[in-house]
């Protein structure tokens, strides 16, 4: 389950949604006396500490064994209240936008973060105006405004260069994008805005 988690952090990076946080269900109570029970909490913790690395920066939040489904407004809300612990499960996210803008030097820069892959499994090929983000079995096109669409790109299929930045396990690589001019950077903050307004919760 934790290795679906970490792939769906990395799906869901790669098309731009920020995760609120995380959610381990069905986790025993310390405490125990029972053999049986104590031998799960001592397996399950050792799985909490590799979410806590895993998904660092993000709340855990912890949903403890119950005996039965949680059906009902009662039970749900009774649910909420362990899970979130008076954290509002309705407030902004933390933490930066997996597609960011930023000004460097005079230049431009597109970042994509993508935790949870290194830049081998990390994909950059151009489809005219469009740059195409390939990981794993999952493409993201991404259209880009004017200026940026006039850099260079990588060639179709190949790995490397591109109009942008790939965040990885193994660090950063930023590829410079060029000298965009005060219109370009307007287009850049323009679509970084959209994003945003996209991925704001509702």
């Amino acid at each position: 389950m934790l290795a679906e988690a970490r792939r769906s952090y990395t799906t869901l990076s790669l098309f731009g949604y920020r995760v609120d946080g995380v959610v381990a269900n069905r986790v025993f109570p310390d405490g125990v006396d029972d053999a049986w029970r104590s031998g799960w909490v001592k397996a399950q913790a050792a799985v909490l500490a590799r979410v806590a690395e895993s998904f660092s920066g993000l709340p855990v939040w912890r949903s403890v064994y119950r005996p039965s489904e949680p059906v009902g407004l009662d039970v749900l809300a009774s649910l909420a209240e362990g899970v979130y612990a008076g954290a509002d499960p309705l407030g902004a996210p933390i933490g930066p936008d997996p597609l960011r803008t930023t000004r460097d030097d005079g230049r431009t820069v597109l970042h994509l973060a993508l935790p949870h892959v290194s830049r081998e499994d990390v994909h950059l090929a151009r489809n005219g105006d469009e740059l195409v983000v390939t990981v794993g079995s999952y493409r993201r096109l991404l259209t880009l405004p004017a200026g940026l669409s006039r850099q260079r790109s990588p060639a179709p299929g190949s790995r490397g260069r591109a109009a942008g930045a790939v965040r990885g396990e193994d660090g950063v690589s930023e590829d410079e994008v060029g000298s965009l001019g005060e219109e370009a950077a307007k287009l850049m903050t323009a679509l970084a805005g959209w994003a945003r307004a996209c991925h704001r919760p509702r």
